[in-house]
């Protein structure tokens, strides 16, 4: 063999890992992408409720709760 033919089968094998690694990688990138995004979205909604139930909270402590909302026994700073 040839510098030529060792050149292209290091060319050929370099090429064949990278295709090999993106087929790899890409699902996982896009698996945590989506991860993250439902985290976010699973967090502000859970943050919104804690502060709603801080709120029924300190109006049932002041008496102007209109409705009696249970809270769960959930602790509002759970999240902090």
């Amino acid at each position: 063999m040839t510098l030529d033919n060792y050149t292209l089968v290091i060319i050929v094998s370099a090429a064949a890992f990278f295709a090999l690694a993106a087929a790899l990688l890409i699902p996982v990138y896009r698996f945590m992408r989506k991860e993250d995004q439902a985290g976010k979205e699973f967090d502000e909604s859970y943050r919104a409720e804690l502060q709603r139930r801080l709120v029924l909270r300190k109006q049932r402590e002041n008496g102007n709760s209109q409705d009696a909302d249970d809270d769960g026994g959930i602790p509002v700073d759970a999240g902090r």
